[in-house]
């Protein structure tokens, strides 16, 4: 089995639309009867991407079957018009290819994760895939059936969701800036000051967020030492 990461340049929908709207980063979940789309740029972006995505839907003769619409981040369900011939998940999946999701689009680009049980496959898709446009391998690597747990387990929602939109926001501020990197790049103070609170609240927020972040991967930390052959050895080698 092999996993692949791959870019396109191409014709379909997303590549095309994250093309006319360059500053909105797109993420697309399809289970080929809805497609569950997020819109990630500044507020104006987002509002005249959606309602472009208004007139895209109409024209593809889809429907709007759900929508919400955040300070910087629009998600949106439509019923799927996806096939082999306007979609890669679509020509990937009918080439006994697995996708992860989430596609991403950015730019006038896709970039697809698949999963091939056979060589040929993901042969055969490429080359379908280049009668489309333009198609570039990033990274690719074997790997074992038992990973595929590793690929479809994790869930967002049971990681996160114990996390208020505070404590997400600072602490995804905290590990870009590096205050959990060695050597710290950012003090505490410095971070607390550009919002305008006390070291002591800022402190508060961080460690509640990384504490619950880390009661959030206990289970799958149990599922990966049951898992790994590894963790087989150590414990045969315990008195």
């Amino acid at each position: 089995m092999e996993e692949v990461e791959l870019r396109f340049v191409n014709s379909t929908l997303f590549c095309q639309f994250s093309k006319e709207f360059p500053d909105i980063t797109i993420f697309r979940w399809c289970s080929s009867i809805v497609d569950y789309v997020e819109f990630y740029g500044k507020d104006s972006d987002v509002r005249e991407a959606s309602e472009r995505l208004k007139q895209i839907t109409e024209n593809i003769n889809s429907t709007v079957v759900a929508t919400g619409n955040l300070d910087n981040h629009l998600s949106t369900g439509i019923s799927c018009r996806c096939t082999t011939h306007n979609s890669t998940i679509r020509l990937a999946e009918s080439m006994n290819l697995l996708w992860e999701a989430p596609a991403v689009y950015s730019r006038g680009e896709e970039r697809l994760r698949l999963i091939s049980f056979a060589s040929g496959d993901l042969d055969e898709f490429f080359r379908e895939a280049s009668l489309e446009g333009e198609v570039e391998i990033l990274r690719k690597r074997k790997i074992e059936p038992d990973s595929l747990r590793d690929v479809y387990s994790i869930s967002l929602r049971d990681l996160f969701s114990d996390l208020s939109i505070k404590q997400v926001q600072y602490l995804r501020e905290a590990i870009s800036k590096g205050f959990f990197s060695t050597p710290r790049r950012m003090r505490v103070e410095e971070m607390a000051r550009s919002h305008g609170l006390s070291k002591s609240t800022m402190q508060e927020h961080l460690n509640k967020a990384r504490n619950k972040l880390i009661q959030a991967i206990e289970p799958y930390l149990s599922l990966y030492i049951h898992s790994d052959p590894l963790f087989d050895s150590e414990r045969e080698a315990e008195p």
